[in-house]
Order: C-alpha cells, then structure tokens, then sequence
C-alpha cells in the first residue's frame, strides 16, 4: 500500500476513484476483486472493510477473495490524511490475511466446507475456521497494542481485555460472555500459538 501513500493523502478523492486506485495494487498483488458499497453504520469520512472467500471459484482458478471498501452514503469525496490512510491499509491488511487463512482451510480440505449459521453469532464466532483466522487477527490486534510480553500478560487475564486492546477479542469476551467458555478457551490457546509466527512475519 505505500506506494498508494503519494496517491491519496492530502488529496481529495471520489470513492470511485478510492476504489479503483486501491483496487488496482490489490488485484495485480493477490487476486482480490476490491469493490465498494456503503452503509449508515459507518462514520462519514471512514472507510470501512468487508471481505469474503468463495471456494468454489478458488476450485476453479478463479479470483475468489472479495474486498469491499465500505463508506457513509453520504460522503463522495474522501480527503485522506496520513492517520486515515494507515488505518485503512492496517484494515485491508487483517481483512485479506483472514480470508487469506479461509483459503488455505479450504484447500488443505479439497474445498469442502463446513455447514453452519452465518446469521448466529455464537454459531459463526465458534466455528474452528473463524477461530483460526480470527486468532490471527486478535494477534495482530494485540501486538499492535503492546509488546510479545504484556500481551501474554493479557492472554493470561482475559477478563481485563478492553476493546482498545483488540476488538476481535472484545466482541468474542462479549458473544460468549465468560472467560470459562470453551470457545474462549480454544480461542486464547490459538492466539498464543500464532504469536510466534505473527512476530515473525512482521
């Protein structure tokens, strides 16, 4: 995304033309289709991501990872700033390794997918694909709060996560509601067993 930095900050954009800049370094780096679409729930002058897998075009060789750059309805123009234009790369960036993650379950199974209810939370939230990606995430989340150390300090208090440590983590505290639940639990002993790599990565 840095060499986008020049592009956007400091200059004011149409969403259109957000879209097609970011979407253009996206598709040619991953083959991700970067769209856009907009929502009340997001704050004017915010972009937001969502993102999705389909493993039946990636069965096919065909770009199957969906990014959607999501805006208020009511903002055309986009002036970025340097603060802006970070935390929507720290967003692409968590959005497409997660998806990232769903295919790489997906392949390792030839594709078959498991059979559960995006519309429950509880249901979703727990599935072990969601668990493993998200796990990834709450890592990256939490290093970006703190260090390796303070972060297994946290790991090992769950009940004193807040949500400026990790959002993922918060919402998952918050769906399960106690600390002793067994998706809590296989959720705290993933994230600890990716911390290693994600520091790696970085």
């Amino acid at each position: 995304m840095e060499p986008l930095r020049s592009q956007l900050v400091g200059i004011p954009r149409h969403v259109n033309e957000i879209s097609e800049i970011v979407g253009a370094i996206i598709a040619n780096n991953f083959r991700t289709d970067v769209l856009h679409a907009d929502a009340q729930e997001v704050d004017v002058g915010d972009i937001n991501i969502t993102a999705y897998y389909d493993p039946e075009l990636d069965s096919m060789n065909r770009p199957c990872i969906e990014l959607y750059l999501v805006y208020n309805p009511l903002d055309k123009i986009i002036l970025f700033d340097d603060e802006l234009f970070d935390t929507l790369t720290k967003r692409l960036c968590d959005s497409l390794c997660h998806e990232q993650i769903h295919q790489e379950q997906h392949r390792a199974r030839y594709w078959e997918t498991w059979d559960y209810d995006t519309d429950d939370v509880e249901e979703y939230l727990g599935n072990k694909d969601e668990i493993d990606a998200y796990s990834h995430n709450i890592a990256n989340e939490l290093l970006d709060y703190t260090d390796y150390q303070n972060v297994l300090t946290l790991l090992n208090n769950p009940s004193t996560i807040k949500l400026e440590h990790s959002v993922n983590l918060w919402v998952y505290l918050r769906t399960f509601g106690s600390t002793d639940h067994p998706v809590i639990k296989r959720l705290l002993k993933k994230i600890i067993r990716k911390l290693p790599n994600v520091i790696y990565d970085r």
